[in-house]
């Protein structure tokens, strides 16, 4: 395939030529695609890879080749043997951040799962011939290099406070309760001095469903499912009843999270609000947004031609 792609697709040419027109995309990649395919299938039955598992029970079941799910489970295996606590949850995460770049789907789909990839096929954000994943190897050692120097860097960084994570439902959540249980002079610093304010990053309406995202996740490690309670969630769609129902839950959340703020507090949420339905959600909490701030997302994971612009909404008491 290397041999194929620097044939047919060299860098810089094969892009430059499709820009100016001069080559039309979609025809000549569905024309080397249907020219690769008999390459790749002969190579798939000589060295006997078996591309589709026998079942399609689990996303772990759908997502993943044969080879990768073998590998997948054998790591976690090793995993389970380490008797350390900490390494055994970095080395998870490690795993975790590996299988999500090695599930059966085309590098332009990575954001909204389609169909299980099992040939090669030619791919627009990369701008030549891609294939299915057959090891975890490579994602494996860049995710255990990365991981450690992000740690190494983080405790370089980090200073002597305290700080922790409180997993629940953002809508009714009990911060300071939460708090108690895990440090109760914290709990009531909190308590009394409240907080200052809010940066957070909200789902977007009928975009994405996280779950199902992290769906290896949860087949993996035994996670608990909660997809009900998504706000947002693509599998609800764009109409009018999940719009009502994102304003409905945002609202709830902004609610919940004003018991806990200091009166002057600030508010920053990132968001492409296309519907203009943050003005009636900070209505609904009783807040106004005094400041937008405009920032163009350029460096999307599939690297299609969907650029678009997010808004950081800057919220405060009314």
């Amino acid at each position: 395939m290397y041999v194929f792609n620097n044939k047919y697709f060299p860098v810089p040419e094969y892009k430059y030529k499709v820009k100016r027109k001069e080559i039309d995309e979609k025809t000549y990649g569905e024309e080397k695609e249907k020219e690769f395919l008999p390459t790749f299938n002969k190579l798939v039955k000589e060295y006997k890879i078996k591309l589709r598992q026998d079942k399609e029970d689990s996303f772990l079941d759908k997502w993943y080749t044969q080879h990768i799910r073998d590998e997948i489970q054998f790591v976690f295996d090793e995993i389970k043997k380490i008797k350390n606590a900490d390494t055994k949850k970095i080395v998870s995460v490690i795993l975790s951040r590996t299988i999500r770049s090695c599930r059966a789907t085309t590098h332009a789909d990575l954001a909204t799962l389609l169909e299980p990839i099992t040939a090669t096929y030619y791919c627009g954000k990369h701008g030549k011939m891609c294939k299915p994943l057959f090891s975890i190897l490579k994602w494996w050692e860049t995710y255990s290099k990365d991981t450690v120097k992000r740690l190494a860097q983080y405790d370089k960084l980090r200073k002597d406070t305290f700080h922790t994570c409180l997993t629940g439902d953002s809508r009714n959540i009990d911060l300071v309760g939460g708090l108690y249980k895990i440090n109760p002079d914290f709990a009531e610093l909190v308590e009394k001095q409240k907080i200052k304010g809010i940066f957070s990053s909200p789902p977007y309406v009928g975009l994405i469903d996280y779950h199902e995202q992290h769906a290896y996740a949860y087949d993996l490690f035994g996670f608990e499912r909660k997809d009900e309670l998504e706000i947002g969630p693509l599998f609800k769609g764009q109409g009018r009843e999940a719009k009502q129902s994102y304003i409905q839950g945002l609202s709830d959340v902004l609610n919940n999270a004003k018991k806990y703020l200091v009166y002057d507090y600030d508010i920053f949420l990132v968001a492409n609000d296309k519907y203009n339905m943050y003005p009636t959600i900070a209505e609904n909490a009783g807040m106004q947004i005094v400041n937008q701030y405009k920032r163009p997302v350029l460096n999307r994971t599939e690297k299609d031609k969907g650029a678009y612009a997010e808004i950081i909404f800057h919220l405060k008491s009314k």
